[in-house]
């Protein structure tokens, strides 16, 4: 599934550019953790889980791709359900306040829109995401089971996933 790269945070290095947290890196670091965790569910067996852990690394991946390749910005903010809106934290108060920013991180694909053009493989990944985003409905938010066939679907499509954006972000990396 995920593999070992050039990238600070897969290595479990920690850097600071331009005295602002690196959004990449963090992304980078959640994915791993989900990632090995993913590893140790079974489709069958842990259905809501993996299939929440799968979208949740993904989104993190995808975001770490959009940020390196330009598509986002990076920034020290969290999204809201409502587009356009984070909340910023002031890390001395330790308090949050709303803003209207451009798009940063996005929740899932497609969530917020983006204007920027994308990466072909980009588009793979967000497609191959898509497929596990689309499974809340049926199999965590209703009880459906999914037979063997559906769950190594999911599989393919999460390995897809993962393997567009790593190769975004190595296309990606050298621009930075």
């Amino acid at each position: 599934m995920s593999q070992a790269s050039g990238y600070p945070a897969a290595r479990g290095d920690t850097f600071v550019h331009d005295k602002h947290p690196m959004k990449i890196a963090s992304h980078l670091e959640k994915f791993r953790r989900l990632d090995e965790t993913l590893r140790r569910l079974e489709p069958g067996r842990d259905q809501e889980l993996w299939i929440w852990t799968a979208m949740n690394a993904g989104v993190h991946l995808l975001n770490a791709a959009l940020h390196a390749c330009g598509a986002t910005t990076e920034s020290d903010a969290f999204h809201s359900q409502v587009e356009g809106l984070y909340a910023v934290p002031d890390r001395t108060a330790g308090t949050l306040h709303d803003a209207m920013l451009a798009p940063g991180d996005v929740m899932h694909v497609g969530q917020p829109p983006l204007a920027a053009p994308l990466p072909v493989a980009i588009e793979r990944a967000s497609k191959a995401l898509r497929t596990i985003e689309d499974l809340r409905e049926r199999f965590v938010r209703g009880s459906e089971r999914a037979d063997a066939s559906l769950q190594h679907d999911w599989r393919v499509a999460y390995a897809s996933c993962v393997r567009e954006l790593h190769a975004t972000l190595d296309a990606c990396h050298g621009q930075r």
